[in-house]
C-alpha cells in the first residue's frame, strides 16, 4: 500500500487501511473500493490522506510499533480524558483510563523494540490533538527502550508523554485554533498550555508522578534555553521532557495540517538533525532517529539513475540505503518485470528524491507523451 493525498485519490482506488474517528467510529472500511462521494464526504470530514492498495507492489506489508486496536483505544481515551478537562478543568481526567493506556503502548512497544517507525497515522483535521499524544507517547517509549529505560521509568514517560499537551484544552478554543497568525497575546496564551498541563496533572500526585507533570511543564523548553516557560537550557530540562521535545517536534513536522501538507520522513529527520545542534538534545536525537527510517516502506523513490521504485525494505545501519522494487524506468515507462535493487550492494546507486504521488503521475504522463 501507498499513502496517497486526498487531493490526488481517485475513483476506483482501494482503500488499504481503514479510517477512523477520534471516538473509534469507522468512517470507512478497508477493502472499500472508493467512489466520487465517498472522496468528496472524506475531503468534508478533513481527512488528508488516505493509504490505498497498489497493483504495482501487491500486498506490501507495512509493519507498525502498535497495533491498530491500541492505537484506536489510545486515541480515544486521550480525547475523551481532553474533552472532560476542556469542560471540568482539573477534575476531568480520569488516570486510570491514561495508565491502562500507557502500559499497553509500553507493552506493545517493548514487543515491537526492532521495528523502525515507518507509517504516521492517518487522524483527520479536528482529531490531530489526540493522534499526536499518542504518537508522541509512541515515539518516546520507543526511545526510552534504546536508552535502556526500564518499566517504571518507561511508565512515567509515557503518561507524560501522552499528556504533553493536555494544558491546551485550558487555552481559548479561538486562539487555540486561530488559522492566522497569533498577536503577542494570543502567543503568550498558548505558551501557558505548559503551565496549565503541570497544574492539571500535579493534581493527581497519588496517581501520576511529578515527573510526568515535568514532561507537561518542560516539554517546550529548548537545550540552548531557548525555549519556555523558565528558558532552561541543556540538563536543567528533566530528561524525559527532552525526549518528548524531539518527538513532539516529530510528529508535528510529518503531519498533515489545514496550512500545510506533511513533510516527508527524510525532510524531518534533517529538520531535528540540523535543529539538534541547538534546540534538541543532541544525543537523544540520534537515538531517536535511529529508530525512524528516513525512507519508509512504501515510499516512491527516484534513483540518481531516473528509475522509479518503492522502498520494500530498510537496513536498519545503513537507513540511506534501502531495497527498492522498480516499477518504471528512467523514460518513465512500466518495466515488464520489475525487480528488487538492494542499495546496500550497488554503491553508486542512490536515492535522489522522494516523490509524491503527483510527480509520479507527472513523470510517467510526461514520459508518454515524449514516446
Amino acid at each position: 500500500m501507498r499513502k496517497v493525498s486526498i487531493d490526488s485519490v481517485e475513483p476506483g482506488m482501494i482503500l488499504a487501511r481503514s479510517i477512523y474517528s477520534a471516538e473509534g467510529r469507522t468512517l470507512l472500511g478497508a477493502g472499500i473500493t472508493l467512489s466520487t462521494p465517498f472522496i468528496t464526504r472524506l475531503k468534508e470530514l478533513g481527512v488528508p490522506a488516505l493509504f490505498i492498495k497498489d497493483q504495482t507492489t501487491g500486498d506490501l506489508p507495512v509493519p507498525d510499533v502498535i497495533s491498530e486496536q491500541v492505537r484506536l483505544s489510545a486515541v480515544k481515551t486521550v480525547r475523551d480524558s481532553f474533552t472532560r478537562v476542556q469542560l471540568y478543568h482539573e477534575n476531568g481526567l480520569d488516570p486510570a483510563e491514561v495508565k491502562e493506556a500507557a502500559s499497553a503502548i509500553i507493552d506493545e512497544v517493548l514487543r515491537n523494540r526492532h521495528v523502525m517507525v515507518h507509517m504516521t497515522d492517518i487522524r483527520t483535521f479536528d482529531d490531530y490533538t489526540f493522534g499526536h499524544s499518542v504518537n508522541v507517547c509512541v515515539l518516546s517509549v520507543l526511545t526510552g527502550i534504546a536508552m535502556g529505560y526500564n518499566e517504571l521509568q518507561l511508565f512515567d514517560l509515557a503518561c507524560g508523554a501522552m499528556l504533553h499537551d493536555i494544558g491546551k484544552m485550558l487555552v481559548p478554543l479561538e486562539v487555540l485554533n486561530k488559522p492566522g497568525r497569533l498577536t503577542p497575546e494570543e502567543f503568550t496564551e498558548i505558551r501557558r498550555h505548559c503551565e496549565f498541563g503541570f497544574e492539571i496533572i500535579r493534581q493527581y500526585k497519588d496517581q501520576f508522578s511529578l515527573l510526568a507533570a515535568h514532561v507537561a511543564y518542560q516539554h517546550q523548553e529548548r537545550f540552548d534555553g531557548s525555549g519556555y516557560p523558565r528558558a532552561l537550557k541543556g540538563n536543567e530540562i528533566h530528561e524525559y521532557a527532552r525526549i518528548v521535545a524531539i518527538a513532539d517536534m516529530y510528529d508535528a513536522l510529518v503531519a498533515d495540517r489545514v496550512y500545510r501538507k506533511g513533510y516527508l520522513p527524510y525532510q524531518a529527520h534533517e529538520i531535528i538533525l540540523a535543529a539538534s545542534s541547538r534546540e534538541l538534545d543532541p544525543a537523544i536525537s540520534q537515538i531517536f532517529l535511529q529508530s525512524i527510517a528516513i525512507y519508509p516502506i512504501g515510499s516512491t523513490v527516484q534513483l540518481n539513475t531516473g528509475d522509479i521504485g518503492v522502498v520494500v525494505d530498510v537496513n536498519k545501519i545503513h537507513q540511506s540505503r534501502p531495497v527498492v522494487r522498480l516499477i518504471y524506468d528512467h523514460r518513465g515507462k512500466l518495466l515488464s518485470h520489475p525487480y528488487e535493487l538492494d542499495l546496500t550492494r550497488h554503491l553508486t546507486v542512490f536515492v535522489e528524491k522522494v516523490l509524491f504521488e503527483e510527480q509520479v503521475s507527472q513523470l510517467i504522463s510526461s514520459s508518454s507523451v515524449e514516446a
